[in-house]
C-alpha cells in the first residue's frame, strides 16, 4: 500500500496562506544546522523594516509573468545582494534547470492535486482568497470564528519595496451557513504594520504589530475606539525577522510566546509583563499539562519537560539547567526538488564542505525554515495520533508529523512515516507557516501561498535568481489559503458557541474530549469571574477526570478564587500529572492559604518521579521548618531524579539560609547555590559596569547592538544564561571574560562543535556565524558588542578596542569566515 495519495478534495476558489519559515540574519548569532551557517537560513519568518512611517495603503496592481523574460533571467548578471556572504564567490546553480518544474500560481482545486497526505486523511480548504490574504497565524472565539493576522505587507516584490506601509489586517472568518467553509468576512483592523500574533478576549484582542503590544477593545466584531498601546517597545531590538510572536494562553492563565523572554496575563484589568525562559523563533505549542513546545528554523520540534517558570522563581540564583528535549530529527523528505532555498548553491561540488541540497535527489536535507507549530490534541483523528506534534516547513513544502513519548516526565520523538512527510506538495508556492487543534476536532493549517518566502535583508544572489527565474515575484499579494486535514474514519465535532453557555453547561466544558472546547471554556471562565460557578469548579477540582481537575484548578486560579481547600485532594491524587499540576498550582496561593497546606505538604511524598520537582518547589516556596525538613529528605531519596535540587533552589528564595543546615555537604553544586543565593539576597542591586567615558560608551552601544542589529540575544539569551541547542551562556564564560583575542577571533569567524563553558559541555545544534563576513560589522561595532559582554551580568574585564579587532581580522583573514573549534582556539 501507498504510504501517500493524492488528495482528490477539489473545492472552488483559491487557497491562501502560507506562512513564513523563520532563518537567521547574517548579522545574527544564531546557530543553523551545520549543513548551512547559521544566521544565514534560507527562510526566516519575514518581517519588514523597523521603520513605518503612518501613511495610508497603496493599491498594486498584480503583473503577470513574462516566460521569455523569467527564462533569460538566470543569464543576467545581477547587483549584489544583501544576503551575499564574503568568500562564497561559486553560486553556480546545482539542480539541472531541466529537472525543476515551473511555480506558476494554482487554483485551489490544482493545490488540491498537489498535496501527498498520509493515508486515511484528507485535507480540504476551510479558507482561500479573496477571503483571506496571506494569512499568518490565528485565532478562534468562543463561537469558533477565526480572527486571523494577514501580512499583506510582506515582500510585495522581489526588493520588497512598500513593506513599511502598514497594509496588514486583523480580520474575522465566519462560515455562516455551516458547510465547512468560511464565506464571510469582517475585517476588525485595517492598516496595521506587520500584524504577528492575535488573542481573542470577551471584550477586546490583544495582538502584536512590527512593534508594539495592542490592545483593542471590541463590541462584538466592532473594535470600540482606537487600540491602546500596551507596551511601544515590546517588539524592540533585532532585525525583521527576530521578533515576538505567539501570545499563546496557557493552562496557567498566562500568555507565552516564541522569540521572547516575557510572559504576560492579565489581573484586574491591566497587563502584568512578567519575564520567562527565552525560548523559540516562529511559532509555540503546548500539551495537556501546561509544557510548551517550540522550534527554531533549523530544529522542527522542542519540548520542555516541566511547566514554565518552576525552576526560574529565585531571582538570586541562576543555576543551569536543559529542559528542552530535542524531539525526532531534523530530515526532510519533499517530494520536489528544492532550488530555492537561499544557500543551496553550498555544495561540495561548487567547493563547500556542506551539503544542503542531497545530491542525488536535489532536496534538502535538513529542515532551514522550520515555522509555526502544534500538539494536536483533537477528537477527529484516531486515538494513537493524539498528542502528536505537526510542525510547518515552508521551503520544503510540508509539514511534519512526530510522535512524541514520555518516559517519566521526558518527551522524545519519532517519525510515524518513516521517510514520508505527514503532508506535502509538489506546489513551490505552498507556504505552511502554522497550525492548530480547530474547534471541529480536525487539524488547520495556514498557508501563506506566497512566492518569496526570503526577506530582501538576507536574499543572496543566487536565491534572488531562482525567484525570478519561476516568476516567485509575482503577484505579490492577493492569495492565501487555510486548510483542513481530517481523518476519513473520524468524525468533526459539532458547532457550540462557548460563550453562548453557562453555569453548569459551561463548566462541563472542561470535561471535552476536544482540547479546544476546554482550554476555550477555561478562557472563558477566567474571563467572567462568575462566583455562581466557584462551587462547581470546586467539585470538579477534588475528583473527575484528571485533565478535567487540572483544568478546574486554574480556571479557579485565574478567576482570582483559588483557595487551599481546593487543592488538598489533587495533591494527594495517586495521577503523578495531577498531583504536579495542584503543586505548581500551590505556588500561585496567597501566603494565608498557603500557610493552610504546609503540614499536608511536608507529610507528601510524589506520585511518581516526575512529580519531585514539583514538590520540592512547593516545600521550598513553603519555607517552614517541617517543610525544610522534608525537602532535604526529598533530595536525598531524589538524588537522581532530574531537576530537583533546581526547583528547590528555585522555590527556596529568602530560606537558602536557614536551609543550608539542613542540606547535604557533599553536593556541592547545591551548595554553590545556597550560597549565591544568599550572597545575591543581601546585594543591594545589580551594579552598572566600572567603565567611563569613551569606554562606557563603547558598552551603551554594545548593549544596543546585543539586543538589536546583532541579534545576539537570539542563541544566548538576554541574561547571557544561553538558549537550550542554539548557543552557550555568555555569563561566566571564560571564553568572553578570558583573551580578548580569543573571543574577537569568534566574533570574526564563527564557532562549530562542542563548547565547555564553566565545566559544562555544550553542542550547539548549528554553527556560530562569522560576522567578520558582514561588512556591515565594522572592527568598532565589533569591539563594543566584547565590550559589553566582557562587563555585563556576572562579567568582568577589560574594555575591548577597535585596533585589536583591526589586527585580528588582518591575521586570520585567510580564514574566510571557516569557523573556529575549541580545540583551536585553546
Amino acid at each position: 500500500m501507498e504510504l501517500f495519495h493524492d488528495s482528490k478534495m477539489h473545492r472552488p476558489g483559491d487557497l491562501a496562506s502560507t506562512r513564513f519559515p523563520l532563518e537567521f540574519p547574517p548579522s545574527c548569532h544564531f546557530f543553523e544546522t551545520r549543513r548551512r551557517h547559521s544566521c544565514h537560513t534560507d527562510f526566516d519568518f519575514p518581517f519588514p523594516s523597523r521603520k513605518s512611517p503612518p501613511v495610508p495603503p497603496v493599491t498594486q496592481k498584480a503583473m503577470r509573468p513574462h516566460t521569455l523574460v523569467a527564462a533569460l533571467i538566470g543569464t543576467l548578471p545581477l547587483a549584489a545582494q544583501q544576503g551575499d556572504r564574503k568568500g562564497h564567490d561559486n553560486m553556480a546553480p546545482v539542480v539541472p534547470e531541466s529537472e525543476i518544474p515551473p511555480s506558476p500560481v494554482l487554483s485551489v482545486d490544482d493545490a488540491l492535486k498537489s498535496f501527498q497526505i498520509a493515508p486515511g486523511f484528507v485535507i480540504e480548504p476551510v479558507a482561500t482568497e479573496p477571503l483571506v490574504d496571506k494569512p499568518v497565524c490565528l485565532d478562534f472565539d468562543p463561537a469558533g470564528r477565526i480572527w486571523v493576522c494577514e501580512l499583506r505587507g510582506y515582500m510585495p516584490d522581489i526588493d520588497g519595496k512598500g513593506e513599511n506601509i502598514p497594509e496588514g489586517r486583523i480580520s474575522v472568518l465566519e462560515d455562516s451557513d455551516g458547510d465547512g467553509k468560511v464565506d464571510k468576512k469582517t475585517v476588525f483592523l485595517d492598516k496595521v504594520l506587520l500584524p504577528r500574533a492575535v488573542t481573542v478576549f470577551n471584550d477586546g484582542i490583544l495582538f502584536l504589530d512590527e512593534h508594539r503590544l495592542m490592545w483593542a477593545k471590541r463590541d462584538g466584531l466592532k473594535p470600540v475606539g482606537v487600540p491602546e498601546v500596551i507596551d511601544d517597545k515590546f517588539n524592540g531590538g533585532g532585525n525583521v525577522e527576530h521578533k515576538p510572536n505567539g501570545l499563546m494562553p496557557n493552562l496557567d492563565n498566562y500568555l507565552y510566546l516564541a522569540k521572547s523572554d516575557k510572559r504576560l496575563r492579565r489581573v484586574d484589568g491591566k497587563w502584568v509583563i512578567e519575564p520567562t525562559f527565552f525560548r523559540g523563533q516562529w511559532g509555540i505549542a503546548r500539551d495537556d499539562w501546561g509544557r510548551l513546545y517550540h522550534n527554531h528554523n533549523s530544529a522542527f520540534l522542542f519540548g520542555e519537560s516541566l511547566a514554565p517558570n518552576l525552576l526560574t522563581a529565585n531571582p538570586a540564583v541562576k543555576p543551569k539547567y536543559n529542559d528542552m528535549n530535542a524531539l525526532g530529527s531534523n530530515r526532510t523528505w519533499p517530494i520536489r526538488v528544492t532550488p530555492a532555498v537561499n544557500r543551496a548553491y553550498m555544495s561540495k561540488a561548487n567547493g563547500y564542505n556542506e551539503q544542503t541540497l542531497d545530491p542525488k535527489t536535489h532536496k534538502l536535507i535538513n529542515c532551514t525554515a522550520a515555522a509555526g507549530m502544534t500538539v494536536y490534541r483533537g477528537t477527529n483523528f484516531p486515538k494513537d495520533w493524539y498528542g502528536t506534534g505537526f510542525a510547518t516547513e515552508s521551503v520544503a513544502n510540508l509539514v511534519k508529523a512526530v510522535k512524541i513519548d514520555e518516559k517519566d516526565g521526558k518527551q522524545s520523538g519519532g517519525h510515524p512515516l518513516g521517510e514520508k512527510e505527514f503532508l506535502a506538495s509538489t506546489d513551490e508556492r505552498f507556504r505552511p507557516v502554522n497550525a492548530y487543534t480547530a474547534p471541529d476536532g480536525s487539524l488547520y493549517l495556514v498557508d501563506m501561498y506566497h512566492g518569496i518566502i526570503q526577506h530582501k535583508t538576507y536574499q543572496t544572489s543566487y536565491l534572488r535568481k531562482q525567484n525570478l527565474a519561476r516568476g516567485l515575484d509575482k503577484p505579490g499579494f492577493g492569495h492565501g489559503r487555510i486548510y483542513r486535514v481530517r481523518s476519513t474514519s473520524g468524525k468533526l465535532e459539532p458547532k457550540v458557541d462557548i460563550g453562548a453557555l453557562q453555569g453548569l453547561d459551561l463548566v462541563k466544558m472542561l470535561m471535552h474530549a476536544n482540547s479546544w472546547h476546554r482550554e476555550t471554556a477555561q478562557r472563558v471562565l477566567v474571563d467572567r469571574k462568575d462566583p455562581a460557578t466557584i462551587p462547581l469548579l470546586a467539585k470538579l477540582a477534588a475528583s473527575g477526570q484528571p485533565i478535567a481537575q487540572v483544568h478546574a484548578i486554574w480556571s479557579l486560579e485565574g478567576m482570582g478564587a483559588l483557595k487551599a481547600e481546593h487543592l488538598v485532594d489533587a495533591l494527594k491524587d495517586k495521577d503523578a500529572k495531577v498531583q504536579s499540576s495542584a503543586l505548581w498550582a500551590c505556588t500561585r496561593l496567597a501566603t494565608d492559604e498557603m500557610a493552610k497546606l504546609q503540614g499536608g505538604l511536608a507529610a507528601l511524598k510524589p506520585a511518581a518521579p516526575e512529580a519531585a520537582p514539583y514538590l520540592a518547589r512547593a516545600l521550598g516556596t513553603a519555607g517552614t521548618p517541617a517543610a525544610l525538613e522534608s525537602l532535604a529528605g526529598l533530595l536525598k531519596g531524589q538524588s537522581k531524579t532530574r531537576f530537583v535540587r533546581e526547583a528547590a533552589i528555585s522555590g527556596l528564595h529568602g530560606h537558602e539560609a536557614a536551609f543550608k543546615a539542613l542540606a547535604d555537604t557533599k553536593d556541592k553544586a547545591l551548595v554553590a547555590w545556597l550560597d549565591q543565593g544568599e550572597k545575591n539576597a543581601a546585594a543591594k542591586g545589580p551594579k552598572g559596569p566600572s567603565l567611563k567615558g569613551a569606554e562606557l560608551a563603547s558598552w551603551e552601544r554594545g548593549k544596543a547592538l546585543y539586543a538589536g542589529e546583532a541579534v545576539c540575544f537570539s542563541c544566548h539569551g538576554p541574561d547571557g544564561s544561553g538558549v537550550q541547542a542554539l548557543g552557550p551562556p555568555l555569563d561566566e564564560s571564560e571564553w568572553v571574560t578570558g583573551k580578548p583575542e580569543v573571543l574577537i577571533k569568534i566574533m570574526l569567524h564563527g564557532m562549530t562543535g562542542p563548547i565547555t563553558v564553566a565545566g559544562q559541555t555544550y553542542t550547539p545544534t548549528a554553527d556560530m556565524p562569522a560576522l567578520g563576513m558582514n561588512p556591515m560589522f565594522t572592527d568598532q561595532k565589533l569591539a563594543d558588542i566584547a565590550t559589553y559582554v566582557r562587563n555585563v551580568w556576572s562579567n568582568k574585564a577589560p574594555a575591548v578596542f577597535p585596533d585589536l579587532v583591526k589586527k585580528q581580522r588582518e591575521t586570520t583573514q585567510d580564514r574566510s569566515g571557516r569557523p573556529w573549534t575549541a580545540a583551536e582556539l585553546r
